[in-house]
């Protein structure tokens, strides 16, 4: 990917009922903005979870099961999802955590999971950056990035969207005009779909 012009990406940004997919944690909000030859695209949903959120995760982001009892089922959106996200480079802040999640709910959806290649800006952050945290909110703070809202899903995507700015410019003054995304190599094993 470009540095001095990212395209064809999809921003994306989960909240979940746990931080264990393997331990049955769920998604309860799925947020992305494409950025598709110049033009901006959005999705935003909070998810029926299908088990209770315990109070501990509401804490941190806010969403109760008041909230989701009439959103939609992963497997209702479960599609729309899958091909708004099929053929783009994924940017995620911390994206095993995000993909993990999404390619499981996917694969239980029982529809085919599209190839994702993704660019994480927590390992970017890492490697090229010397920030006090890398932690979204700290990074979004270090460059004077206001948040208004944080750990809902569609607030960090604009965040990441913002952060990604700054540092795709700064890597591309620096000598660095391209990202290689990497692939992500699902960690459970397949749905019988694919």
């Amino acid at each position: 990917m470009r540095t001095n012009n990212p395209n064809n990406i999809v921003f994306l940004d989960i909240e979940t009922t746990g931080l264990s997919v393997s331990q049955g944690a769920k998604i309860c909000e799925v947020a992305m903005l494409k950025i598709k030859d110049g033009e901006e695209f959005l999705f935003n949903s909070l998810i029926h979870p299908q088990i209770q959120i315990p109070e501990a995760c509401s804490l941190i982001h806010g969403i109760t099961d008041d909230m989701v009892k009439n959103s939609p089922k992963f497997y209702e959106v479960a599609k729309e999802i899958a091909e708004f996200i099929a053929g783009f480079t994924l940017v995620c802040h911390n994206a095993s955590f995000d993909l993990n999640f999404i390619s499981k709910e996917i694969m239980e959806s029982k529809i085919k999971s599209p190839e994702m290649y993704f660019l994480d800006t927590l390992l970017i952050s890492r490697q090229y950056f010397s920030f006090p945290s890398n932690k979204l909110g700290s990074i979004a703070q270090s460059l004077s990035i206001n948040v208004t809202e944080t750990h809902r899903a569609m607030a960090d995507v604009l965040t990441m969207r913002s952060i990604s700015k700054y540092l795709f410019n700064n890597l591309y003054e620096r000598g660095i005009d391209t990202l290689e995304p990497s692939y992500f190599e699902q960690s459970f094993p397949k749905s019988k779909a694919e």
